[in-house]
């Protein structure tokens, strides 16, 4: 059995042992371990997967926008007793108001998913309860990139398939990846920008930078980069649509750009959301249910290729911010 120490920034994880079971181990020479897990939900949905804590069956779904790992309390996982037994003190977070509040840091004995177990690990309290339900397991909240960045992380969401690598540093093996991918990729780096992963892009021959958020439905840019870029639409669909984030409206309209390059993949005419009231760019959901994507946080790659597969479940649209106060059962 392989064991991996590392001390996580953040008061999420803190030193923990992570233990792998001994089918996990991989002879390849820059992966020491691999693990994989199915993904529930469907193409539509965040990438959500099935884990333990405390043994107690729920779900958690996975984005690089997040920093820690966010839980709530549900129907049939409850953490309440945890502030006082366990408490790691507080930690301030927004609201769906916008507004700061005090958050209960907890530790929890187990967090496990495929056979894989974090003791220990330290996990922020929302208020409030989850009324979602995938499969039967409550979904109870996010893993962010205090987590994911331990690890060279593959996402298949067509093929419901996501793996976790336990890489060396400094380490590339193109014959490795290739083989990880399933055939030709293309590779950008990644930048870690106030603990949220970026890669830059051309849109339509214009650099900028997109932040790393599977959580978002589609990819998305500021209106303001239209002007402020000289970025030409080909057209903009004339349908408005009217979005919540952190209790405030935004409107956005679906348009198609000339093109989008990362890397050295360019898709022409391709569609993007532009929005008013928000100022980052971010690579969506929609990216990731198209493509394979390996991130590797660890070596600052991101690996991706056009998927294959076939997708025979839509899902219902799920996401972590957008349906914070959503009463949803997905059987």
């Amino acid at each position: 059995m392989a064991k991996w120490k590392t001390g996580v920034s953040g008061a999420v994880l803190g030193l923990v042992c992570l233990c792998w079971p001994p089918e996990a181990e991989a002879r390849q020479s820059c992966i020491v371990a691999s693990i994989s897990e199915n993904l529930i939900g469907g193409q539509s949905d965040t990438p959500l997967m099935p884990v333990k804590i405390n043994n107690q069956p729920a779900a958690l779904f996975l984005s690089y926008d997040y920093e820690s790992i966010y839980v709530k309390n549900s129907a049939s996982v409850n953490f309440d007793k945890l502030i006082d037994e366990s408490a790691w003190g507080t930690e301030y977070v927004l609201n769906t108001f916008g507004k700061r509040e005090k958050a209960h840091v907890i530790r929890v004995n187990t967090f496990s998913f495929g056979g894989f177990d974090v003791p220990d690990a330290k996990l922020v309290l929302l208020k409030g309860e989850s009324r979602q339900s995938v499969q039967g397991l409550p979904v109870i909240g996010i893993i962010g990139n205090v987590f994911l960045n331990n690890f060279s992380v593959l996402f298949d969401v067509k093929n419901k398939k996501i793996t976790f690598f336990e890489v060396k540093d400094s380490c590339e093996n193109k014959e490795e990846i290739t083989e990880i991918m399933g055939g030709d990729f293309h590779v950008v780096n990644i930048h870690n920008n106030a603990n949220r992963l970026e890669v830059a892009v051309k849109i339509s021959g214009r650099k900028v930078h997109f932040f790393i958020n599977p959580d978002l439905d589609m990819t998305e840019m500021p209106v303001g980069w239209l002007a402020g870029y000289h970025i030409p639409l080909v057209k903009k669909d004339e349908k408005t649509a009217v979005r919540f984030n952190l209790n405030e409206g935004y409107i956005s309209n679906i348009a198609t750009v000339e093109s989008l390059t990362i890397g050295d993949d360019t898709e022409k005419n391709r569609t993007i959301k532009v929005a008013d009231k928000i100022y980052d760019g971010s690579l969506g959901l929609d990216f990731f249910a198209d493509h394979i994507v390996l991130i590797d946080a660890i070596n600052s790659k991101m690996y991706f290729r056009k998927s294959d597969g076939i997708s025979t479940d839509a899902g219902h649209n799920l996401h972590f911010e957008t349906s914070r106060n959503a009463s949803i059962d997905v059987k």
